[in-house]
């Protein structure tokens, strides 16, 4: 989808939908497919219940975000059952997620595999993770029941395996989850290297990987998708590469947009790169706006748009310019999910202005990361209120309690998002139908 087309759906997003974070972070199975996103959510989801879900990024071996791990969390968690898990995901919109990308749901207890209420949550890119090491009983049941979700069009895949590459349950998955941090790179590299021998029509997941350096290792040993918090670091790869000039113009013309300049003197600026320029003056000669002849002025462009329209486009610009790469789109995705619900908490609660730089802030999360540079040495290259500065600097200042609720909602930490969110004057559930909303919003976005 063009950058102007984003336009169009952000000025068409109202009051009833949602955002969120900043500078901590938390990071990313087979690549996303081009169908029309029915109602959804997918990522850590506050729910109504007593339970929470939390969602982990995958990447495949392209760096394309490609689905999400699913996880229960909640004080309550031992008292969850498989009718409960089954409607926590419908609540989530995770059965119409899978339709789309793929869903790694975990299965607390093995044995619910032979469960009803969850075997027919069946959706093409739906994968139960099943802990084998926790299975009692004898394994062949186990396989039957793996082998009766298989039939129902379900994945499955294996974790807690240890060495174990003769359980029966082999023959039926579809992945096998490993853990980086659970063992030294000597075993992983045998176990990665023994399983594609021995199995290799099943693919292999890597959870808890540090490092992008870690990641690139894992798909050299023949790993087909990796999550962890390395989706939320540099990548050392790109370590004094220069930044890409086409950003630097964006983000001076994001400076001169909010030090509200003439028109004429940022259409100076966007005359410097061809790209820039071809790009705003098709935003401004977009179907939304109905003109009945083309403008072929930067100038006029940038009036016509408004300064909002504008300023929100060049913050989007700044991800979608460059390179181009998967991991460019991955970023972007995962800040426009922050940057939605931040601004409909914020438009709950505060002014307009306040959300606007609410969006602004959960847009910026990643941009360090994006352009390889810290935090600080960013913002200096941008004229931002100093509010926004003091909450992705420091965590501070009156965004800081909404920054700090999108964390708790991204690591699932209950007691911390009920105390933020009660604070902010926030019920539980209009969280969930924001964050919800943010997260449909964001996918649909970054296509």
């Amino acid at each position: 989808m063009g950058l102007w087309t984003l336009l169009k759906r952000w000025m068409g997003a109202g009051p009833a939908q949602a955002p969120l974070v900043a500078p901590s972070r938390s990071a990313p199975l087979a690549p996303p497919v081009a169908v029309a996103p029915p109602p959804v959510a997918a990522t850590p989801v506050v729910s109504a219940s007593r339970w929470m879900l939390r969602r982990d990024e995958l990447l495949d071996d392209a760096g394309r975000l490609a689905g999400y791990r699913f996880v229960v969390h909640g004080e309550a968690s031992a008292d969850l059952q498989p009718t409960a898990l089954a409607q926590l995901l419908q609540e989530a919109g995770v059965p119409a997620f899978a339709e789309r990308r793929l869903a790694l749901v975990h299965v607390p207890d093995p044995d619910w595999a032979h469960a009803t209420a969850l075997s027919a949550l069946a959706s093409p890119r739906w994968v139960w993770q099943v802990d084998v090491s926790r299975a009692l009983g004898d394994p062949a049941d186990l396989v039957g029941c793996l082998q009766r979700l298989r039939q129902a069009g379900q994945g499955v895949a294996l974790s807690g395996l240890n060495d174990d590459l003769d359980h029966p349950a082999l023959a039926v998955a579809t992945q096998v989850v490993l853990d980086f941090s659970r063992q030294q790179p000597a075993a992983l590299e045998r176990q990665l290297r023994d399983l594609q021998a021995r199995w290799p029509q099943v693919g292999v997941i890597v959870e808890q990987v540090p490092t992008w350096a870690d990641r690139h290792w894992c798909m050299a040993m023949g790993a087909k998708w990796a999550s962890g918090r390395y989706l939320a670091t540099a990548d050392q790869a790109d370590a004094g590469r220069k930044i890409n000039g086409s950003r630097l113009v964006l983000m001076e013309m994001l400076n001169l947009v909010r030090q509200e300049a003439d028109a004429s003197a940022i259409a100076a600026v966007a005359k410097r790169d061809p790209g820039v320029a071809v790009q705003l003056l098709q935003q401004a000669n977009s179907a939304q706006f109905g003109l009945q002849t083309a403008i072929t002025g930067l100038e006029q462009a940038i009036m016509l748009m408004g300064r909002q329209a504008v300023y929100r486009w060049l913050a989007v610009a700044v991800f979608r310019t460059g390179g181009g790469t998967a991991r460019d789109a991955t970023l972007l995705e995962m800040a426009l999910s922050r940057a939605r619900l931040l601004e409909l908490v914020g438009l709950a609660r505060a002014s307009k202005q306040e959300a606007d730089e609410l969006f602004l802030v959960g847009l910026l999360t990643f941009v360090d990361v994006l352009l390889g540079m810290t935090m600080a040495e960013v913002l200096q290259r941008m004229a931002l209120p100093q509010a926004v500065q003091d909450v992705l600097l420091r965590t501070e200042g009156p965004y800081a309690p909404q920054l700090m609720l999108a964390l708790a909602v991204e690591k699932c930490h209950q007691r911390r998002v009920a105390q933020l969110a009660e604070s902010l004057g926030l019920a539980p559930d209009e969280l969930n139908a924001q964050r919800t909303a943010a997260l449909l919003w964001a996918e649909e976005a970054a296509r």
